[in-house]
C-alpha cells in the first residue's frame, strides 16, 4: 500500500468515528506543538552555525580577492606600490657614551743620580707610599774616593794659596828695597858722584821688582779660584753622595720595579727585573691607554721604580666632531665600568684641546675622577657619558631609507600628489638601524624605505605603511652607507 493509500484510509476512519466535541483533550495531543517549536529551533541554530562558517571560510577569500584585484589593477597602471615611514622629530637631549681608558694624575720614573750599587730596597710594586718616603739605598764606592781626592786637591790648593802669598810679600819687600836703591842713586848721579849708568840699572831693577809683585798677585788669584773649583767638586761629590738615598717625589703608588739588590746603578739607567710590573712611563700620549712596548713591558730607561698617583685619575676620550660643541670644561660626566655594573663614578671636564684631529676629525677631551676609596685602577677599560642637549634635534629615520649615490647620501620622498622626489640629506649620529638626519629633512615628511634601483625621480606611486620588521638594514635592496656617516667614538 502506498503512503497516499494510507493516509486516506486513516482519514476515512478518522472521518467514519468523530469524536465528541465535549470529549477532554490526551496527554500525547498536549505534547505535540512542543516537539514542534524545539525541532524549529534547533533547525534554525544548525542554519546560523552554517551560515557562520561559510562567511569566515569566504571572508579572507574576498580580502585576498580584493588585494589580487587591486595590485592586478596597479600593475595595469604601472604604478609600483611602495613601503612608507613617517620621519620623526629626535628627542632634544640624548646620552653620548664614549671609551676611554683610565689613567693615573700623574706618574713619574724615579731614577738614581749617582753611579754605584744598589743596597737596599724599602719598597716593590703595590706598595702606597708617601711624599719624601725613602725607596731604595746605594752604595757609591767611586764617588766616596773622588770626593776624597777631590778635597786633597783642595788642600793643595789651599796650600798652593799660602805659598803664592808668601812669595808676594817677599816680593813687595824687593820692590822696597829696589825703590830706595833707586831713589838714592838718582840723587847721587845728579850730585855727580856715581855714573847715570848705575843710576839706570838701578831704575830696571827697580821695575822688575814691581813686575814680580804683580805675578804673585796673579798667582795668588790663580790660586784662589783653584780653591773655588776645588771647593765645588768637593760639593759636588757631596751631593753625589746624597743621592745614595732614593725618596718618593710624591704620595702614590709603586707600579714598577726595575732593579734588584746589588744591580749596578748609573744616572738615569735602570736594570730590568722580574718584577716589573706595568710601566706608566712609555705610557705619555695621553688618550692611548698603552705603551709603544705594551702595557706590561719594561722600561728600556724607565728608572729604579715608576710611581704613580692614583687618589685622582683620568681619562681622555675623542669626542666626534657632530658633538664637539656641546663639551665644555666643567661639565659633569657619568663613568661606569664594566666589571663594575651596580656602581657608576662621577667625573669632571677639565680641559679640551679645543681644536680637531684632522684624521679621526675627533676632540682629544680629559675627564678626571676622584678616587679617593681606590676602587678605579689606572689601566681599566671604562665609558664615559655626557648628557648632550641639542638646541636644534635632528630628524630620525629608518637606516633602510638611506641612499647612497654619487651625489652623496639621499633619501626618496612622497610628495602630496604621490610622486617620488629624491633629497640630499647630511647624516648626524649613526645607531645602526635608525639614522639623525641634521639637515635636509623635516619631520612628519614621507619617506620610502628599501627604495628599488629603478625607481625615477617624479614617478607616481602607490604607498602603504612599511611593516615594522621591514625596517631594518637590508644589505640586499639599500647597501650599508659608508660616506658621510659620523660614528659615536667607537
Amino acid at each position: 500500500m502506498s503512503i497516499e493509500e494510507h493516509s486516506a484510509s486513516e482519514s476515512g476512519q478518522n472521518e467514519q468515528a468523530p469524536q465528541s466535541p465535549s470529549a477532554p483533550a490526551t496527554a500525547g495531543d498536549r505534547r505535540l506543538p512542543k516537539r514542534h517549536t524545539r525541532l524549529a529551533l534547533v533547525g534554525l541554530i544548525a542554519l546560523l552555525i552554517f551560515g557562520g562558517l561559510v562567511f569566515a571560510a569566504v571572508r579572507p577569500r574576498l580580502a585576498r580577492q580584493k588585494k589580487i584585484t587591486t595590485a592586478a589593477q596597479a600593475i595595469r597602471d604601472n604604478i609600483p606600490v611602495v613601503n612608507v615611514v613617517q620621519a620623526q622629530q629626535a628627542p632634544a637631549s640624548s646620552d653620548l657614551q664614549l671609551p676611554g681608558d683610565v689613567e693615573a694624575i700623574q706618574v713619574a720614573a724615579v731614577s738614581a743620580q749617582t753611579t754605584g750599587y744598589l743596597r737596599n730596597l724599602h719598597a716593590d710594586i703595590g706598595d702606597r707610599v708617601r711624599a719624601r718616603q725613602l725607596l731604595a739605598e746605594i752604595d757609591t764606592p767611586q764617588v766616596d774616593q773622588q770626593l776624597q781626592e777631590a778635597r786633597a786637591n783642595l788642600a793643595q790648593s789651599v796650600a798652593s794659596l799660602g805659598q803664592a802669598e808668601a812669595n808676594l810679600n817677599q816680593a813687595v819687600a824687593n820692590v822696597e828695597y829696589a825703590r830706595v836703591t833707586y831713589e838714592r842713586n838718582q840723587y847721587l848721579a845728579q850730585q855727580h858722584v856715581v855714573s847715570d849708568q848705575v843710576r839706570d840699572q838701578m831704575k830696571t831693577a827697580y821695575d822688575a821688582a814691581l813686575a814680580t809683585v804683580a805675578a804673585m798677585q796673579a798667582n795668588i788669584n790663580a790660586a784662589k779660584a783653584a780653591i773655588a773649583s776645588s771647593e765645588a767638586n768637593v760639593r759636588s761629590l757631596i751631593a753625589l753622595q746624597g743621592f745614595q738615598k732614593v725618596f718618593s717625589p710624591f704620595a702614590g703608588i709603586i707600579t714598577a720595579r726595575n732593579v734588584e739588590i746589588g744591580s749596578l746603578i748609573s744616572p738615569g739607567s735602570s736594570s730590568v727585573s722580574s718584577s716589573v710590573g706595568t710601566t706608566a712611563s712609555s705610557a705619555t700620549l695621553p688618550g692611548t691607554g698603552t705603551t709603544s712596548q705594551g702595557t706590561n713591558a719594561p722600561a728600556a730607561s724607565g728608572g729604579l721604580f715608576e710611581i704613580a698617583r692614583i687618589d685622582t685619575l683620568r681619562i681622555f676620550i675623542s669626542v666626534p666632531q657632530a658633538f664637539a660643541s656641546t663639551i665644555k670644561p666643567g661639565q659633569t660626566a657619568t663613568i661606569s665600568i664594566r666589571e663594575l655594573p651596580e656602581k657608576t663614578f662621577a667625573g669632571r671636564v677639565v680641559r679640551t684641546t679645543s681644536a680637531l684631529d684632522p684624521g679621526s676629525r675627533t676632540l682629544l677631551t680629559e675627564v678626571q675622577i676622584p678616587n679617593s676609596n681606590n676602587q678605579l685602577l689606572p689601566g681599566m677599560y671604562a665609558t664615559v657619558s655626557f648628557g648632550v642637549q641639542s638646541p636644534d634635534p635632528a630628524v630620525r629615520i629608518p637606516a633602510t631609507a638611506l641612499i647612497i649615490h654619487a651625489e652623496g647620501p639621499q633619501v626618496a620622498m612622497v610628495t602630496g600628489d604621490q610622486k617620488v622626489h629624491y633629497r640630499k640629506v647630511v647624516i648626524g649620529r649613526d645607531y645602526g638601524n635608525e639614522l639623525d638626519i641634521i639637515s635636509g629633512l623635516e619631520p612628519g615628511a614621507t619617506i620610502i624605505v628599501n627604495v628599488a634601483d629603478g625607481l625615477q625621480e617624479g614617478a607616481q606611486v602607490q604607498t602603504q605603511a612599511a611593516p615594522s620588521g621591514n625596517q631594518t638594514r637590508n644589505p640586499a635592496n639599500n647597501p650599508a652607507p659608508k660616506q658621510g656617516r659620523q660614528q659615536t667614538g667607537s
